[in-house]
């Protein structure tokens, strides 16, 4: 087996009756720039040494030390000052493929990261991470992580879990990523096609390509997941710049028509007239992906309380309260209005 620089300089400096001294200067650097710097001085000399880890950065460090030393007495070049060495596997378990080593100068990726925050962007459910894979000896065990994204799955195999995690997560954001881009293509080129053939696009084509557009919503609905990326107070800021402009206005405006503000002025609202403004609020919310819950709060007075709550990030909930039930929900729904104005505006 071959000798490592730590164990070359180790044993030089014991046969003169010293022992190398080893500092660790500096520590990570951070999520994104993960790097650690050793110093070590022996017999009046210093050298440094960085790495991606702490092993890596003093094996550095050595072979520094070790070429500092063959320049100051004279010495040949050490072979451990320019060669890294790598110990022969002998063990049949090391046959699965590492990923390479990043070197040093490198900056560190945040794969997980990445990758929560695409899923997030997309709509796709959060990512999940299997263990399928665990084997070697005790002392170089290799594990092969599974990342897995609604039908599409990557591995990562490295010779510890979180590495190996990283690697899968790195694969998947690749994926995505190239999945995404060749639908933006996609999508570029279906317009440049609609806009030179538009002189004989037929209605039959218009119709399925609008079935297939509220098929496509439907499912999204269903596996929306809220950002875990953003602060909750930006949640609602960022609801209403993901809407068009356009037609964030028309939405502003179809609102102040159905709803101005004179018509909750009213003391008394009937059933049906209730009913009637909320059916229509729920087909303008529609389009925005928005859906209506409305709830009975019960209390011990005579007086009652409607609750209102749309399905937001977070929800909005808005609570009216008056001598019936219709009046109260006709006071909450009031609130939600000037809530969706504050919120769209």
């Amino acid at each position: 087996m071959s000798k490592t620089p730590v164990s070359i300089l180790q044993e030089m400096m014991v046969k003169q009756g010293m022992i190398p001294d080893y500092d660790l200067i500096h520590d990570g650097g951070g999520r994104h720039v993960n790097t650690f710097t050793y110093r070590v001085s022996c017999d009046g000399l210093n050298a440094t040494g960085t790495g991606r880890c702490k092993k890596d950065a003093k094996h550095e460090a050595a072979k520094a030390m070790l070429t500092e030393i063959a320049k100051h007495r004279n010495y040949p070049q050490l072979p451990a000052a320019n060669t890294p060495t790598v110990s022969p596997s002998r063990s049949p378990f090391h046959s699965a493929p590492l990923p390479p080593r990043l070197p040093s100068n490198v900056p560190f990726f945040n794969a997980v990261g990445e990758l929560q925050e695409l899923c997030a962007i997309n709509n796709l459910q959060e990512p999940e991470y299997l263990l399928i894979k665990d084997i070697g000896p005790p002392h170089a065990r290799i594990f092969t992580l599974r990342c897995k994204i609604s039908n599409f799955e990557e591995d990562g195999t490295a010779t510890t879990k979180k590495q190996a995690k990283h690697d899968a997560a790195k694969k998947m954001v690749d994926r995505i990523k190239g999945l995404v881009n060749n639908s933006n293509d996609y999508r570029e080129r279906s317009e440049e096609e609609s806009i030179s053939n538009s002189s004989i696009k037929s209605i039959d084509t218009e119709l399925m390509n609008k079935n297939a557009e509220e098929r496509y919503c439907a499912l999204t609905k269903t596996t929306r997941k809220i950002n875990l990326g953003l602060k909750l107070a930006d949640y609602h800021n960022y609801f209403s710049n993901s809407l068009e402009t356009d037609k964030r206005n028309i939405f502003l405006e179809q609102l102040e028509c159905m709803f101005p503000n004179e018509c909750f002025e009213k003391q008394y609202i009937s059933e049906e007239s209730l009913m009637q403004k909320i059916s229509e609020l729920e087909t303008l919310l529609s389009e925005i992906d928005v859906t209506i819950n409305m709830k009975e709060i019960a209390t011990d007075n005579n007086c009652f309380i409607g609750a209102i709550e749309l399905n937001t990030c977070p929800l909005i909930t808005q609570i009216g309260m008056g001598n019936d039930k219709f009046g109260a929900f006709w006071k909450a729904l009031a609130q939600v209005i000037v809530s969706l104005k504050l919120l769209l505006s």
